[in-house]
């Protein structure tokens, strides 16, 4: 009977570690194409284009592009409505943006937007950390490795009284899910320079963004992460 018991027991363990391994296998399978794409797993179907004076919201089709991952650079001399690069002027970018069949993207008169497939470079680790100037969604393990990361923040405000008061210039640094959704890595919310956390580490896990946001910051301003050991 003992015997019969060890039997089972190593059937079941052996069981346990297949379907541990398996199981990975099959969430990136069944996962949708756009966190697919961030992770490289499969064809980044963006395409090159500018974007100008399409006059307000416009769908995919309006705008002329296929569903993909991009990277984008303001040409006018500001972008107006943009949730990713708010008060966005010449010359700034946005990294890793994910567009679906259903996303919209505003472009008002006299702005221009230049779309490309996105590069996702690798971040490189200079000094001991990881610096960051351009806004936007780095994967993690593609771009930077997972691990736990103390952020530094520094920001150079635009010389704007009035949009101060209203709406404070901000840097902000959180964790997402693949898909853009999801902020916040377990162990707090978003860090940023208006609403420190306590404590300003970020977790950066697999099958995560580490989501970086610049709003009414001049050039120069960059988020600093160092990676912690245990």
């Amino acid at each position: 009977m003992r015997k019969k018991w060890v039997i089972i027991a190593i059937i079941v363990c052996g069981f346990g570690i297949s379907l541990w391994r398996v199981i990975p296998v099959i969430q990136e399978y069944v996962m949708p194409e756009g966190p697919k794409t961030m992770l490289g797993t499969t064809k980044n179907n963006a395409t090159t284009k500018v974007v100008e004076n399409i006059g307000g919201v416009k769908g995919m089709d309006q705008l002329g592009l296929a569903a993909g991952v991009y990277d984008i650079t303001i040409l006018s001399d500001h972008l107006t409505n943009s949730p990713d690069l708010p008060d966005g002027q010449k010359g700034d970018r946005y990294l890793g943006l994910s567009l679906t069949k259903s996303s919209s993207f505003n472009v008002g008169h006299q702005e221009a937007v230049k779309f490309e497939p996105a590069a996702f470079k690798k971040l490189v680790l200079q000094d001991g950390a990881y610096t960051i100037s351009i806004p936007g969604n780095y994967v993690v393990n593609r771009q930077i490795p997972e691990g736990q990361y103390k952020v530094d923040i520094h920001e150079i405000k635009r010389d704007n009284l009035r949009r101060e008061k209203y709406n404070p210039a901000t840097i902000a640094v959180d964790s997402r899910f693949l898909n853009g959704n999801g902020g916040g890595d377990g162990n707090g919310g978003v860090i940023s320079s208006t609403l420190q956390r306590s404590s300003p580490v970020v977790v950066l896990e697999k099958h995560r963004l580490l989501s970086i946001s610049f709003s009414g910051v001049n050039k120069g301003s960059y988020v600093k992460l160092t990676p912690l050991t245990d």
